[in-house]
């Protein structure tokens, strides 16, 4: 309800200060674009990610050069995401007690930092594996911290009835960026070298540093503020996460999702080159395509929006997901392999997409952080996948490892809707018969 003061006031108990208008038309689908507070935090993560997904893609190759190991080529992607498993929590607490906006900003530049120290380091000559782990600990580390501030942000710079919208869009952010950053990684690997390509990527991330400092977010306030130590203020958060059934599913199927199909991008540089024998450019091509994939899967979802009950979606998207990796593992042939990729990557980042957008709209503002930081602890766990998927493409080679661990993941979400069915089916009778 809009009061005539200038605060607004939610079911919850909140209050929060009337937002300007700008001219938003709130009907439309695509009306969270002609905010310009949302439309400058897009610009800002697309930078951020695209310079990332360079570097992502510079690093495994240059793993793979001095090592030619794929167990070392998915430890790239394990050390940059294992801190997540060890501080998102920290970090969805500190988001609802501190600032979002300069926590976001501090992430940002610590990987400014990292990205310049690598391209540093590089240019030295003296590039060895453990400077691309500790640069990729550096990286999880301040986006761990970072991850829930930068997600919940979104509430502070839309209206409520844009949140779906919003937080779908957000996701094109990094699969938009998953098109044009290997594209250009993928481009000046074999033209200019992995020196120069992580120096761009550097550069690119630069503006993102300027473009959130101009953002003006609105800041909620409630009765239910977190007060008393971290530590509380982390048990609350897990707390409301597993009291809530569809919350606690939905962190279960990303958790099968993460564990089993999610990791596949961090065995490309080995598919790349002893699977599909296509260098470094084919590598970027795959990368290019698994961009585009995501890309269509965030929009996708977008335009789904409310038709189709998340269950019904993330049940299809997985299983789409585990039969086109399946098939992409087994495929012997580049450009049946660029095609499935693609799919793959579609499916991905529709469930996850799907999944995150149902975490954010069942949570309050004051507790979103926290519980979103749960969310992304189950993400933490993605290097016990990629780990897996190393090792076991090691004994068994990546085509066989890699579709084996997918079929696993097709049973996985099967699961996963059965049990949850059953158990809102017995909490729907145990509420009518205590009525």
């Amino acid at each position: 309800m809009l009061h005539r003061h200038g605060t607004t006031s939610a079911s919850d108990g909140s209050t929060t200060k009337a937002r300007p208008v700008r001219h938003i038309r709130r009907g439309h689908p695509l009306g969270v674009l002609r905010n310009s507070q949302y439309r400058r935090y897009w610009a800002a993560g697309f930078a951020t990610f695209t310079g990332f997904n360079m570097q992502m893609l510079i690093r495994g190759w240059m793993m793979y050069d001095l090592t030619h190991s794929p167990l070392m080529v998915t430890m790239v992607t394990a050390a940059m995401m294992m801190p997540m498993l060890l501080l998102s929590l920290l970090g969805g607490a500190l988001a609802d007690r501190v600032d979002r906006k300069m926590i976001t900003l501090g992430s940002d530049f610590t990987l400014f930092a990292s990205f310049f120290a690598l391209f540093t380091i590089s240019a030295a000559g003296v590039m060895a594996p453990w400077h691309i782990l500790t640069i990729s600990v550096v990286n999880g580390i301040a986006f761990s911290l970072a991850v829930s501030a930068r997600q919940a942000l979104i509430s502070g710079l839309v209206h409520r009835e844009q949140m779906r919208t919003a937080v779908g869009l957000s996701a094109t952010t990094y699969s938009s960026a998953q098109i044009i950053g290997p594209a250009i990684g993928g481009i000046m690997l074999p033209v200019v070298g992995a020196t120069w390509a992580l120096g761009v990527s550097a550069v690119v991330a630069l503006p993102a540093l300027i473009i959130y400092s101009t953002l003006s977010p609105v800041h909620h306030t409630s009765v239910n503020d977190p007060t008393g130590s971290i530590v509380d203020n982390v048990k609350a958060g897990l707390a409301y996460a597993f009291q809530h059934s569809t919350i606690r599913f939905l962190m279960l199927g990303a958790m099968v999702m993460i564990l089993t199909v999610g990791p596949f991008q961090s065995l490309m540089p080995v598919f790349a080159e002893d699977v599909l024998n296509v260098g470094a450019g084919g590598l970027g091509v795959l990368m290019l395509a698994a961009g585009v994939g995501s890309l269509i899967g965030s929009l996708t979802v977008v335009a789904i929006g409310e038709s189709i009950s998340h269950q019904k979606l993330e049940l299809s998207f997985g299983m789409l997901a585990a039969a086109s990796l399946i098939g992409f593992a087994l495929s012997p042939w580049y450009s049946l392999s660029i095609a499935l990729v693609t799919v793959t990557a579609f499916a991905v980042t529709s469930y996850m997409v799907v999944n995150m957008t149902v975490v954010q709209i069942y949570c309050p503002d004051y507790i979103r952080g926290r519980v979103v930081s749960v969310r992304f602890l189950v993400i933490g766990l993605m290097p016990f996948g990629a780990l897996s998927m190393g090792a076991a493409a090691e004994s068994l080679g990546a085509s066989t490892a890699v579709a084996l661990i997918a079929m696993v993941g097709a049973v996985g979400f099967v699961a996963v809707q059965i049990v949850s069915r059953m158990i809102s089916t017995a909490d729907y009778k145990a509420t009518l018969s205590n009525q």
